[in-house]
């Protein structure tokens, strides 16, 4: 008996004999797949399955023996070896499949490729990026400052950062800090913005310190309350400043992908 497959949100369910396929949330438009066919395909195009939404036919009354002596008029009792019209009784195949030398087409990366090609016909964008693909795509671009990375990508990669600091103490976010910042750098990018927003907030850190310890030191030495009040306070909007481009920041990662190319690439979800 012939097993199905079904394709439902990103994944393969199965396998399902054909009259339990209903019961596990088919619909015509869902992609199956059995041994013998070349691909997944909607389930309203293929012949075996679109059989189970065409409407019911009524039940045929039962059948009454008719009394002896009667004949039907012009029926005559198939001669052995009938064999239906358009049909073999054995040795039938479906149209277009093969039954033997075909392989299960892979569910690796063709297969999600061809998801996701399917979901932006549909939609008109992209699935999101999973967790582990996430951490493979920024550890496979450990340093690279070029390109975009889609939201998904972003904070599946910063919640593994997280975790991976949280159960080290911090010293595997070491291992996480420079993949960490080039995604960032690549995410502003997939916003249409400059990578140097970034590394905005350590600029201005550093102006302060640069400022605020030379007047402190200049304070002690001279005694001079006012350097030392006055350094105070440019570190203290220097903290300022710094938090208010972090939360800037935080918006712009929150952002959605820019629709169209930009100077930076092609969008990962809309093309």
């Amino acid at each position: 008996m012939a097993q199905y497959y079904i394709g439902k949100n990103n994944q393969r369910l199965g396998p399902f004999p054909l009259e339990q396929l209903l019961a596990n949330g088919l619909t015509p438009d869902t992609l199956v797949w059995c041994s013998g066919m070349p691909g997944w395909q909607k389930a309203n195009e293929v012949p075996e399955v679109a059989v189970l939404f065409a409407p019911q036919q009524p039940q045929q009354p039962a059948y009454q023996q008719p009394q002896p002596g009667y004949q039907q008029q012009g029926y005559q009792q198939p001669q052995p070896g009938y064999q239906q019209q358009g049909y073999q009784q054995q040795g039938y195949q479906q149209p277009g499949y093969q039954q033997y030398g075909y392989q299960q087409p892979g569910y690796g990366a063709d297969y999600k490729q061809q998801m996701s090609d399917q979901h932006f016909a549909a939609y008109g964008y992209r699935p999101q990026i999973e967790f582990g693909e996430s951490i493979k795509i920024c550890f496979n671009k450990f340093a690279d400052f070029t390109g975009r990375a889609r939201r998904s990508e972003y904070w599946w990669f910063y919640l593994f950062a997280q975790l991976v600091g949280s159960v080290t103490c911090g010293i595997g976010s070491l291992v996480c800090f420079i993949p960490m910042m080039a995604v960032t750098v690549r995410r502003l990018h997939d916003t249409g913005r400059s990578g140097w927003w970034y590394f905005l907030p350590l600029i201005v850190m550093l102006v302060g310190m640069c400022v605020f310890i030379p007047l402190v030191i200049a304070g002690d030495v001279n005694k001079n309350d006012v350097l030392t009040g006055t350094g105070a306070i440019i570190y203290l909007v220097s903290l300022l400043v710094v938090l208010a481009i972090s939360i800037v920041l935080l918006v712009f990662c929150c952002q959605d992908s820019h629709h169209n190319e930009n100077k930076y690439g092609p969008s990962p979800k809309y093309e």
